[in-house]
């Protein structure tokens, strides 16, 4: 397999043309497709205070003189798009489910610096469900790697569907939590602070289109909003935060966070009232 030309952009693409490119995209119908050596660069972007301090508000962060710990991925998200838009990428971008997500973050970031970020297509397996494959970000500053991640994507098996469904897992046996509302324009306020205006987050009927029941909010926020309720219980200017998106969250909704720190470390799920687990996660402090 030969490795594409790095696509290299000194500003950002734009989101709205490749959501157009993307509800066009159907990838090429292979079964077993092969994923490409695909690589996307970010040169010397700067972040504006306006735009980051709007972010912090919507995901629940307080301080704006470093970057959310989570900013840096809607920094690169444009990047992935740009992966999964690529001629060589084999599948349709509007069918990925995003399952997991790593963030590693090496130092704070200030808000001030100039950010090179790189992304290429990582590992990727067969599951029961079908092809999970690895976006991964590298954010450095000078050369040095401040921040990096990796976002697990699936693309389901035409087959998935007829298996034997498992049993629902048993939530874990947390001492603390907090709970939060979330409205019915969660997903088009986070869309305008993170350019990801998926239809499936936006509206009742724009969510029907592509066959869920109601609107849903957007996995990176319930992400986002977990990392600045951590920022009050430990450090979290270096460590790891990993998380699995179990169910969607249909909107509006009252869930909770539940926790058990373990001296640096935080395990945590996020539940709806009636106990179903949306998202399972830990923070492992460096």
């Amino acid at each position: 397999m030969h490795l594409a030309t790095p696509m290299q952009y000194h500003q950002p693409p734009g989101l709205w043309s490749q959501y157009v490119r993307a509800l066009l995209a159907r990838g090429n119908g292979k079964p077993v497709p092969p994923m490409p050596s695909l690589e996307a660069a970010l040169i010397r972007q700067r972040c504006d205070p306006t735009k980051v301090a709007e972010y912090a508000k919507v995901c629940g962060f307080n301080q704006h003189t470093y970057l959310p710990y989570t900013y840096p991925h809607i920094l690169a998200f444009p990047l992935h798009l740009e992966l999964m838009l690529h001629p060589e990428f084999p599948l349709a971008p509007m069918g990925l489910v995003h399952v997991r997500n790593q963030i590693t973050q090496h130092r704070p970031i200030a808000v001030t610096e100039a950010l090179d970020i790189r992304c290429f297509l990582g590992a990727s397996q067969h599951s029961d469900k079908g092809l999970e494959f690895d976006c991964v970000t590298e954010v450095r500053v000078m050369g040095e790697l401040v921040w990096e991640s990796v976002s697990t994507n699936l693309a389901r098996s035409q087959t998935a569907s007829s298996k034997k469904k498992t049993t629902p897992p048993t939530p874990a046996a947390f001492d603390h939590q907090q709970s939060w509302h979330l409205p019915s324009n969660l997903g088009r306020r986070y869309a305008r602070v993170s350019g990801d205006s998926n239809p499936i987050h936006l509206y009742p009927f724009s969510a029907r289109l592509f066959g869920f029941k109601q609107h849903i909010a957007h996995g990176m926020w319930t992400k986002a909003r977990t990392a600045a309720a951590l920022t009050n219980m430990v450090d979290m200017s270096q460590g790891q935060l990993t998380v699995q998106f179990k169910q969607p969250i249909f909107l509006p909704a009252d869930i909770a966070l539940h926790y058990q720190p373990e001296g640096s470390n935080v395990s945590f799920e996020v539940r709806a009232q009636n106990s179903r687990i949306h998202m399972t996660g830990h923070w492992q402090g460096h």
